[in-house]
């Protein structure tokens, strides 16, 4: 009993008081425990130097000390390290009696043989007694030489930390790692003997603290982390859900833990900012990363290949701190990065089928969507991603976490457009444009449409021209020719077709004439657009009787067109800008937008071809013989 009281009793500094070194209820729940550093997977092991550590063993109930001989890291097997073993030695030509066991010295003398030895290791054959260990279960330690010896095993090391502590310390990691309840134990006492919440000092809490806000959620985290703790070798089923209601988009992202499905580890939570399916993904990988124990190897099955294919990319060589900042969501990347390197995490990515029944992967597209409506939302604190030097926040509340260029230059087009668009020749343009009616993301598609195999022809450049010109009003009709060159034409002024009203570059839309011409134009298109439609959609899932094939460009032919507000969605479409209205039937049949696009700017193409060779050729053989009547010839507009 004396012994027992010996070897297991220490004097508490802070107290005074006697205490048992492995007690339960005494243990913190500090788990910032230092291990080895896990080596990559290869297939040999890797021999190493003046490297110690020890572990728990319920087997003996007991510490086990031993001297890291080699490590390993064998694909398929979680990494462990080769230990010869070390027993305490107690040296009886220095006794001091006066001395209690958290202030006697470690010492430490090699084994010569005992029933730990691993019979199977096949390397160093000095050492008597070699035990085999998981890297994660141990913690490291500092030893040194005491006395040395001829004879290897006479030689004595000294432990820099005492043997009441060390024992403590790895029963504590053993029970942890080990026993659920333990660890729950722990955080109710924390959190019931004081006002807060007590937060170890290991790497994951400072991660946590420093990388997500808002701080209320941060005990979440520390519960997973807890539970987590016991594992080296992990696997997740992570997804993202990005959900529009009324154009207000909502981002949710889920994970579940399915090593061990009994222990029910799952996550959901939602974010915000630069909206899309993958930033949401990227949170669900985040905060998956964020809760895993340190050296450990991670698998993440998902269905975003494009969070995968980012991933692989980031550890290309070629991808510079400069080019980083190109790529979407780098804030996200970076600190995901951060992650890895300061837990020592084996990251690798499974691709899985989206909604092809694997079970896990529905369930956490569940959690994902019902992030969807949280009200709580997650995020990340750039100032604690280490490898983000700069950012930019745009309005006072958004980080452009988006390649800056391209991001900026959004809000600038969109200046430029207002700056355009005030003029005053374009005062119809800007009447459309507040009231919805022109897309303005078919449009610029449409300005810079090149059907041409040539990337430059004059081809091309002649349809640029027209669609620049037709859009800003710049046709060469009468009425500006006679404000440029008026000495030239005389004031001669009336329109080519109907020559009863001056031509100009909104009469020439309206024009009797040209709406004959027109009207007989978009009838025969009309029938080309419906069986664009009717050969692209779903038919089994789209009644054909459901899709409305009356719209403003095709209806508006069906009664008198006197001015530009009697036809706005027509006209939209006749300078060469695409409206709002000729979308519509490419969604209510449910086409993808990749095959929008095609199919739209192939009809435009064809469209504003003929309207081009029968309209406005039409009107430029009358202004040819007046010319030649005339005797104005191209010289006479250099002068």
């Amino acid at each position: 009993m004396v012994d027992f009281l010996k070897d297991n009793i220490v004097l508490n500094p802070l107290t005074n008081h006697l205490q048992f070194t492995t007690q339960s209820d005494n243990m913190s729940p500090d788990l910032g425990f230092p291990r080895p550093k896990i080596i990559k997977c290869n297939n040999h092991s890797v021999p190493c130097k003046n490297q110690w550590a020890a572990f728990w063993s319920p087997r003996v109930s007991c510490i086990v000390y031993g001297k890291i001989l080699e490590k390993s890291h064998f694909p398929g097997d979680s990494p462990k390290v080769y230990l010869e073993h070390h027993i305490p030695f107690i040296d009886r030509f220095n006794p001091n009696h006066n001395l209690t066991p958290h202030s006697t010295p470690n010492l430490l003398t090699p084994c010569t043989g005992c029933d730990l030895h691993d019979s199977f290791y096949v390397g160093d054959v000095r050492p008597k007694c070699i035990i085999s260990y998981s890297s994660n279960f141990t913690i490291t330690l500092h030893a040194n030489i005491y006395k040395k010896d001829n004879n290897r095993f006479n030689n004595i090391f000294i432990v820099h930390k005492s043997d009441s502590e060390l024992r403590a310390d790895t029963f504590r990691d053993f029970k942890i790692r080990t026993d659920p309840l333990f660890r729950n134990r722990l955080i109710t006492s924390q959190s019931s003997n004081t006002s807060h919440l007590y937060i170890p000092s290991n790497v994951n809490h400072r991660l946590v603290n420093g990388l997500l806000l808002p701080s209320d959620i941060f005990n979440e985290f520390y519960i997973l982390i807890n539970n987590l703790a016991s594992f080296t070798d992990l696997e997740f089923y992570t997804d993202g859900s990005l959900k529009t209601d009324d154009d207000n988009p909502h981002m949710g992202f889920g994970w579940i833990f399915t090593s061990n499905i009994n222990l029910n580890i799952e996550f959901s939570g939602a974010t915000t900012q630069w909206p899309s399916s993958t930033r949401a993904e990227i949170m669900a990988v985040l905060t998956c990363l964020i809760v895993c124990p340190p050296n450990s190897s991670i698998n993440i099955f998902t269905d975003s290949q494009c969070t995968i294919d980012t991933f692989r990319s980031l550890s290309n060589y070629k991808v510079t701190p400069r080019r980083k900042q190109k790529i979407n969501n780098i804030i996200l990347w970076q600190a995901i990065q951060q992650i890895i390197a300061e837990l020592n995490l084996q990251v690798r990515f499974t691709k899985v089928k989206a909604h092809s029944g694997v079970e896990y992967n529905n369930k956490a597209d569940k959690l994902a969507k019902d992030g969807c409506v949280f009200n709580r939302i997650i995020s990340i604190s750039p100032k604690g991603v280490k490898a983000q030097k700069g950012y930019i926040i745009f309005n006072n509340d958004t980080i452009i976490d988006r390649n800056i260029r391209k991001t900026l230059k959004i809000p600038l087009n969109f200046r430029n457009i207002e700056r355009q668009i005030s003029l005053k020749p374009l005062q119809t343009l800007k009447s459309f444009t507040l009231t919805h009616i022109i897309n303005w993301e078919y449009s610029q598609l449409w300005i810079n449409y090149n059907p041409f195999q040539k990337i430059t022809s004059e081809s091309y450049s002649k349809h640029v021209g027209w669609r620049i010109k037709c859009s800003n009003y710049a046709l060469p009709t009468l009425d500006v020719l006679n404000r440029n060159f008026p000495d030239i034409l005389n004031g001669y002024d009336l329109c080519f077709l109907c020559s009863s009203t001056i031509e100009s570059n909104e009469h020439f839309w309206i024009c009797p004439k040209s709406i004959d011409i027109l009207k007989s134009i978009f009838r025969n298109h009309e029938q080309k657009f419906q069986s664009y439609i009717i050969n692209n959609m779903d038919k089994e899932k789209i009644n054909i009787n459901n899709i409305d094939f009356d719209i403003p460009i095709f209806t508006a032919f069906n009664s008198p067109i006197n001015s530009i507000s009697d036809a706005p969605e027509l006209h939209c479409l006749l300078i060469n800008l695409v409206p709002d209205c000729l979308l519509i039937l490419f969604k209510d049949a449910k086409i993808h937008k990749k095959l929008t696009k095609k199919l739209l700017l192939s009809f435009l193409f064809d469209l504003h071809h003929d309207i081009y060779d029968q309209l406005w050729k039409a009107r430029n053989i009358k202004w040819k013989e007046h010319k030649n009547i005339n005797g104005i010839r191209k010289k006479s507009f250099l002068k």
